[in-house]
């Protein structure tokens, strides 16, 4: 096995990260495992600290550890992630392994740290939707936690913010797959292919691609039901910063109707 790079997929929940994982874990060189909670991410981060300040104390030491650091960390994603270790027998053939989490791009610069220390620069995806979509995806689902459209907007402008934030400290290496862009693709398949496996230098074989078209439709038939009140149409529309990322990031996202 060659040296792997680590991949990320990160942005705020509802916009796509689920598909992005399913479609880039179909690719055979590619082993991501699912979401690690904030928390616990946080505090295995905590942990690298602590062993690093450990390590820097014994000169001798460090560079042994910087050099398994790395597998460390992988294998750490399989056994915190929800979903387990995932497809094991992929490992021996993976180019990129890493995880998906929503909200992870708020901890950036410490996968980058960490990371980094090893030699190694990783990789980042992030899911980007316009916020009324976002936010109606949101109310739908059981789990939503945020009770209110004043709770949604504060990290999902922050979210972006921070996307501008990994895009200046990693050019190059900080790819976004905007959700609105893909529901209205006339061809998913050839959208996948452009936006997430040629930046990754990654071919695809027949049936990989078969595979990969068994989630084309998935964007489209999963728009979120029902519609939101004018008074959250018009919180989304006023809320500072949002008509310029509304502009820049989704021209076709509008509002809807406002009494």
């Amino acid at each position: 096995m060659g040296e792997v790079t680590p991949l990320f997929i990160f942005g705020m929940g509802r916009s796509g990260t689920t598909n992005a994982l399913r479609v880039l874990n179909a690719h055979p060189q590619v082993m991501l495992n699912g979401e690690i909670s904030l928390s616990i991410m946080k505090q295995f981060f905590d942990l690298l600290d602590g062993v690093e300040k450990s390590y820097r104390e014994k000169d001798v030491t460090i560079g042994g550890w910087r050099a398994r650091k790395a597998d460390y960390m992988f294998e750490s994603f399989g056994y915190l992630s929800k979903g387990g270790r995932g497809q094991l027998k992929k490992i021996p053939d993976a180019k990129f392994r890493g995880h998906k989490t929503p909200r992870h791009e708020s901890l950036f610069d410490r996968y980058e740290a960490h990371f980094g220390s090893s030699g190694l620069a990783p990789r980042y995806f992030y899911c980007a939707r316009n916020p009324f979509d976002c936010w109606r995806s949101y109310q739908s689902a059981a789990w939503n936690g945020y009770k209110s459209i004043g709770e949604f907007l504060g990290p999902y402008i922050t979210s972006f913010e921070q996307l501008a934030h990994m895009q200046r400290s990693a050019e190059g290496r900080v790819f976004v797959l905007n959700l609105d862009d893909l529901t209205c693709a006339p061809d998913p398949l050839a959208w996948y292919v452009r936006n997430i496996f040629e930046p990754l230098g990654l071919e695809l074989d027949e049936r990989t691609k078969h595979r990969i078209e068994k989630f084309a439709e998935a964007p489209q038939s999963a728009q979120p039901s029902g519609d939101i009140g004018d008074a959250d149409r018009k919180a989304i529309s006023g809320h500072p910063g949002m008509a310029a990322l509304i502009d820049t990031m989704f021209a076709g996202a509008t509002a809807g109707p406002v009494a």
